[in-house]
């Protein structure tokens, strides 16, 4: 019974050994890479399979009695004879567009590097062009070496308005994303390297594309956003930031006295910060709540680096207070017994 399903050629049962064994070596070798390989295993896991492949068409091919390495060759020869000017024109091209690609990169990148006011926007407008160029090379390269295969573009050309229409109707999303991103780097909505809160997100601008922007915060979280769903966004480095404390002293203690001890001592307690622009002030008593008086100290910083500044003033302000023999301020309970009831 099981004769009668036997195949009349040998390189069919080659070929369903050969599948066998490429899904087994695939399976043995998940299991040795492991499910987060390295850079290194990557490229390893790339070759296997690249010499499994061949292996497995050689050995496929070899099967077949009617294959010849000979006829092989001969043919691969005389295709390389007739189509030599279309393969050396072929990568005269790539090599023009790679050498022009990297040129403008390397002059995009190099003026990124000269410090100045406007920093944040060179890069900015840096990743854009790049991302520009790349595609339009792309676009130019497939137009010239499908020319050079003898295939006419212009039906490709038309049929590319058409598709385009199509697409564009379907794929609005994608046309508003490119809209908006375009927008957000000419109007100056932010930059690279901007601290924004777009939502409940709040990080810095490490990219920003065509089509999303990525934003990552204080964890190193990186999240994508797409440039249509950029509505409101704040952005914190457009401007210097405030340092803002609130210390609370007793009511018994002379309000003026510590005003004045707070103003003076506070700069002297402070270590060297260069995100400090100007020095910590006391802008007077905000509330009287709970026997305790509530001052508020101020600072200028550096945009989104008042977090440092404000833990510093605060140990400053702790060590002045206990320099001075000053109390901090204390909550207290009053519980009231019930004679009658107890």
């Amino acid at each position: 019974m099981i004769l009668a399903f036997a195949p009349d050629s040998l390189s069919l049962w080659i070929a369903v050994l050969t599948i066998f064994l490429y899904f087994s070596i695939m399976y043995l070798k998940k299991r040795l890479i492991g499910q987060t390989p390295t850079k290194t295993q990557t490229i390893i896991n790339i070759v296997i399979n690249v010499l499994i492949l061949a292996g497995a068409g050689i050995v496929i091919l070899l099967a077949n009695e009617a294959f010849s390495f000979r006829t092989l060759i001969d043919n691969f020869s005389d295709w390389i004879t007739h189509q030599t000017e279309v393969l050396i024109g072929t990568a005269f091209v790539i090599i023009i567009s790679l050498t022009v690609y990297n040129t403008i990169k390397v002059i995009l990148n190099h003026s990124g590097k000269r410090k100045s006011n406007y920093e944040k926007r060179r890069k900015t407008i840096v990743k854009v062009v790049l991302s520009v160029a790349r595609y339009a090379i792309y676009f130019v390269d497939a137009a010239i070496i499908l020319s050079l295969w003898g295939i006419d573009i212009t039906p490709v050309l038309a049929g590319l308005g058409i598709a385009g229409l199509v697409i564009g109707l379907g794929a609005q999303k994608l046309i508003v994303d490119f809209i908006s991103g375009m927008f957000i780097v000419f109007e100056r909505h932010f930059d690279v390297g901007d601290i924004v809160g777009i939502g409940d997100f709040k990080g810095e601008v490490i990219d920003i594309g065509l089509k999303t922007t990525k934003i990552k915060n204080w964890k190193n979280e990186v999240k994508l956003f797409s440039n249509g769903n950029i509505d409101e966004v704040v952005n914190y480095s457009l401007y210097n930031s405030v340092a803002v404390v609130e210390v609370r002293i007793p009511y018994r203690e002379n309000a003026g006295a510590i005003i004045d001890l707070l103003n003076k001592e506070i700069p002297t307690h402070l270590p060297d910060l260069p995100s400090l622009l100007t020095p910590p002030a006391v802008v007077g008593m905000i509330d009287l709540v709970d026997n305790n008086m509530t001052f508020r100290i101020t600072a200028t910083t550096v945009s989104e680096q008042h977090y440092g500044i404000e833990r510093a003033i605060r140990k400053a302000v702790k060590d002045i207070l206990e320099e001075h023999n000053i109390s901090y301020p204390q909550t207290e309970i009053k519980v009231i017994k019930d004679d009658d009831n107890a």
